[in-house]
């Protein structure tokens, strides 16, 4: 009889421990969710550090966009005053700077005639000469600034060839000119008591990107010294 019951109560027991080992291999609704906000987090810290990586190459994108267009921008001026040159047998030959604020950035205009296409010495230009203006304009946002280049051929002749325009730099925070006497750097020019046909001995120009970082080029101009044996033709004279 006894042993009727134990061997009765075996499969009970056997059954019960099965019931429970089926219990403990699933999962509660609250391990579900807690796995869930876990798996949510990571999902929110990688989804933020690829839009964080995305930004970072966007910002890098732009700076070298912003650094290679200041690059070009200073050696083309460069490049146009190295043939810097003034006629004192020409007034509208004469180079002339000024300074100015657009939306409290600071803006300059150079006006200057030039010998086109230098040799790569700088030290004998071409004679084949334009008419250079280098000015500023406020960007359509209203931010920056935006430097253009403006040239005319045949200056000296009285043409009417309209001018082409050419935007040169954009997204700028500043444009200024500095120009050299031999003695101090001045940021007007001509300077008062100079004749109007005075170049200077040397021009820096400076560029200053979105974010406030300056750009310097200084350029030696090579016939500053020489406007009177400049001739009416644009052609230096025998003694330059």
């Amino acid at each position: 009889g006894s042993g009727g019951r134990t061997t009765g109560d075996r499969p009970l027991r056997g059954s019960g421990e099965m019931r429970i080992r089926g219990r403990r291999e699933g999962f509660t609704l609250l391990e579900i969710l807690l796995t869930l906000a876990i798996f949510s987090g990571i999902m929110v810290l990688l989804l933020s550090a690829f839009t964080g990586a995305d930004r970072t190459r966007e910002q890098l994108s732009g700076r070298l966009h912003d650094f290679r267009q200041l690059r070009l921008a200073l050696d083309r001026i460069g490049t146009d005053l190295s043939g810097a040159f003034s006629s004192s047998a020409i007034e509208s030959t004469a180079l002339s700077s000024t300074s100015d604020t657009f939306s409290g950035k600071p803006a300059a205009t150079l006006i200057f005639s030039a010998f086109l296409l230098p040799e790569s010495n700088g030290s004998i230009p071409s004679t084949d000469i334009v008419k250079l203006r280098y000015f500023p304009k406020i960007s359509p946002d209203g931010q920056y600034l935006e430097l253009h280049r403006e040239e005319s051929f045949l200056p000296l002749i009285g043409n009417r060839i309209p001018t082409r325009e050419v935007l040169l730099a954009g997204r700028l925070a500043g444009f200024r000119v500095l120009l050299h006497d031999g003695k101090e750097w001045r940021d007007r020019w001509p300077p008062e008591g100079s004749g109007k046909a005075t170049l200077p001995k040397k021009v820096a120009i400076i560029l200053t990107d979105p974010d406030g970082v300056e750009y310097r080029k200084e350029v030696h101009l090579f016939l500053s010294g020489k406007e009177s044996t400049v001739l009416y033709s644009g052609r230096r004279g025998a003694g330059g």
